[in-house]
């Protein structure tokens, strides 16, 4: 830790990037009492949003618009404890009565149902699950801390294939997996597979436990392994063969099926490759594809193909070098978010937010962080990090001033109200900045900067928080690269994936889902395979000027671009977000129609375009014109992946290797190292940890470190 201070003893700390996870680590780090150990907590910001990847902004008639689909998971504990304690501190039912969300059960709302497009061989049908509530809710102070074992991973997964199967029959549990909308197979078809699956299921769930708990006691696996895995392997192939012709006949057993397949092959896994007694867990197998994996451990082809297996790809954007052709995923990391996802949600599976990521989380954020006294530069584009001569400190922060704000850059205002509720806007106030110019949030702004400064460590800051994804790292951390073989590993090995998204006001809802049961669908065809229906956020949009919308729905996926990004193409942006239009059009036209045959025109046999709600002066499909869409193209807004053999090379918040560098976001090793804002959130704890000089884990619940031999 730096010395550095200012006069009084106290630190100043620079906040490099308005993302969850810098946000978060000035949270931590502003906690009451703060300006006894700093004199100052300042964030700096590019352009007049905070975000990050999950900025969003008010538009037209006060549309919300998103960079893509954000969801919160039930498991994501450690994001919801903020949430919840920013909401507490603003206490708007006091301080804002007249504003539609005050509390963060206003902000989110459950939802239990997960969906995958699932196609039979002949056509594509919606398959939806529901994930049955429970009585918890996440964010809970006395939630407990710590990631499950691979056993208990293997026990919880066989429970589901149980649970699964005894929801064909009978009343679903309270609490775990059934099957929804599901039509009756004709009486012949269902009692066959059913007394084959009551022949055999039992016995298999029975004899992998039986094997667990021999092995955890015993503490060791080769007998009981040898003689499990053969028959394990012997029942699931004869299995198999009997249900090949059933599958063809019935929705339900071949689904049934896919996850049996899915769950036993990935028990037969953990026990041939020892997982069950290895220290690294999970960790053990992240050199491998997750599909590679399951296939080299027996799984059948239709399972390796499956709709599950796509919607894990397909939701995590796993596509290397954004090409869907190309999916890679490392298969500890795949297990273990699976179980997170399944089996340690509380309250529910998901929750969806009830307006904008901007509006619910990042605003009242900045609210609540500007309360404690923590300062916003916006409109500071930060250029390079400079070492200084020992090559052991940061010593020089250069940035680049957009604009010049009266009263400088902490007097910039940035919210706005949209039926009494705090957005951000969709480009500058320009009341303030007097430009509203919308690509001072680019890395390709045309905008020439007013001025260029040098942030000096003793002088600007003493301490630094680098938040900026590691996207932008080839172009700011060139110092850092060519000091630091770790560093150079990292950004060459942790690669990224740009993605795209479109958003749809449709005067009809024509998905096919009922507009209450809020579904998220995944798994389906290119160039747009994961939709989500977000009907209930219409509430909290102005009305259009023609029509009112019913049904609102988004759709992303991948973008396969070239990487690096040429500094100096000025017109790429521009060029990425007309192929995401033409993408859409065509899409729309020939492939969503198949999956929401209410939206297909009778006559062309394309889409229905008077569904889309905007300018009524547009025909055809020049009326996809009013909605949104957007190319996140930008390094600050390209995916991290979790791609096989790349987890060893990321770095830990509190190992920079340079004294007074601190690193926050979901491209660092945070214990859950994929791209979700709960990896940023932990991951801007542990950097707020390292500079408070306390343990790493304090205060961060329902993960340990992965060399910690529970996992």
């Amino acid at each position: 830790m730096t010395a550095t201070s200012d006069s009084s003893g106290r630190r100043r700390i620079a906040i490099l990037g308005g993302g969850m996870a810098g946000l978060t680590a000035a949270w931590r780090l502003s906690e009451p009492g703060w300006e006894d150990r700093f004199s100052r907590i300042t964030v700096y910001q590019r352009g007049w949003r905070l975000g990050g990847k999950g900025a969003s902004s008010r538009g037209a008639n006060g549309r919300i618009e998103e960079h893509g689909l954000h969801i919160l998971l039930g498991y994501y504990e450690n994001s919801f404890r903020v949430v919840r304690q920013v909401y507490e501190q603003l206490d708007r039912a006091s301080t804002a009565p007249d504003t539609p969300i005050k509390s963060w059960t206003d902000a989110f709302q459950p939802v239990s149902n997960v969906g995958f497009e699932d196609f039979d061989g002949t056509r594509w049908k919606h398959w939806v699950a529901t994930f049955r509530p429970n009585g918890e809710l996440p964010g809970e102070d006395h939630a407990e801390s710590g990631a499950m074992t691979m056993a208990e991973f293997v026990s919880r997964s066989l429970r589901l294939v149980a649970d699964f199967y005894g929801s064909l029959a009978t009343p679903p549990p309270r609490h775990g997996l059934v099957l929804s909308a599901r039509p009756e197979p004709p009486s012949d078809v269902r009692s066959s597979w059913q007394l084959a699956m009551d022949a055999v299921i039992p016995s298999l769930i029975a004899g992998a436990t039986q094997a667990i708990s021999m092995i955890q006691h015993a503490r060791r696996s080769v007998s009981v392994e040898y003689g499990f895995l053969q028959s394990l392997g012997a029942a699931l192939d004869g299995l198999h063969s009997a249900f090949r012709d059933l599958a063809l006949q019935d929705d339900r057993a071949r689904r049934l099926w896919s996850l049996l397949d899915l769950v036993m092959t990935t028990t037969r896994g953990i026990l041939a490759d020892g997982l069950l007694l290895d220290p690294r867990g999970f960790t053990a197998i992240n050199d491998h594809d997750y599909r590679d994996w399951i296939r080299r451990h027996g799984a059948s082809e239709e399972t390796v193909d499956s709709a599950l297996v796509r919607g894990m790809y397909d939701l995590t954007f796993a596509n290397h070098h954004g090409d869907p052709a190309r999916p890679r995923f490392a298969a500890g990391t795949g297990l273990f978010l699976s179980g997170k996802l399944f089996f340690d949600y509380r309250g529910s599976i998901f929750w969806k937010m009830t307006a904008g990521m901007g509006d619910v989380l990042f605003a009242p954020m900045y609210q609540a962080l500007t309360e404690r006294g923590v300062e916003f530069e916006f409109f500071t584009r930060v250029d390079s990090l400079g070492l200084d001569q020992t090559s052991q400190s940061i010593e020089t922060v250069e940035i680049g001033r957009q604009v010049d704000i009266p009263g400088g850059a902490a007097a910039y205002q940035p919210l706005v109200d949209v039926g009494a509720l705090p957005c951000f806007p969709d480009r500058p106030r320009a009341e303030i900045v007097g430009t509203d110019d919308d690509s001072l949030e680019s890395f390709w702004s045309e905008r020439p900067d007013q001025r260029r400064e040098t942030l000096r460590r003793g002088q600007d800051f003493d301490d630094i928080v680098l938040a900026i994804p590691v996207g932008m790292h080839r172009f700011i951390c060139n110092e850092l690269i060519d000091a630091s073989p770790a560093w150079a590993e990292m950004v060459d090995r942790v690669e990224t994936t740009a993605t795209k998204a479109i958003q749809l006001w449709l005067a009809d809802n024509v998905t096919g889902v009922p507009s209450e049961r809020s579904v998220t669908m995944t798994g389906y065809v290119e160039p747009f395979d994961t939709w989500s229906s977000m009907d209930h956020l219409l509430r909290h949009e102005d009305r259009h000027p023609n029509r009112k919308p019913a049904s609102l729905v988004y759709l992303c996926n991948t973008m396969p671009t070239s990487w690096p990004t040429d500094p100096s193409d000025i017109g790429y942006t521009k060029r990425q977000n007309e192929l995401v239009r033409e993408e859409a059009i065509g899409f729309l036209d020939n492939e969503l129609v198949d999956i929401w045959p209410a939206a297909r025109d009778p006559e062309s046999g394309g889409f229905r375009w008077d569904l889309l709600v905007g300018d009524d002066r547009d025909t055809g499909p020049n009326r996809f014109d009013s909605q949104y869409w957007r190319a996140n193209v930008d390094p600050s807004d390209r995916y991290v992946l979790s791609l096989p053999g790349s987890e060893r090379y990321r770095l830990r918040p509190d190992e920079s290797g340079f004294e007074n560098l601190f690193l926050a976001g979901d491209w660092t090793d945070s214990g859950l190292n994929a791209g979700c804002l709960e990896a940023a959130t932990m991951s801007g704890l542990q950097a707020a940890n390292a500079v408070l000089g306390v343990p790493r884990w304090a205060d961060i619940k329902g993960f340990y470190p992965r060399d910690d031999p529970r996992i």
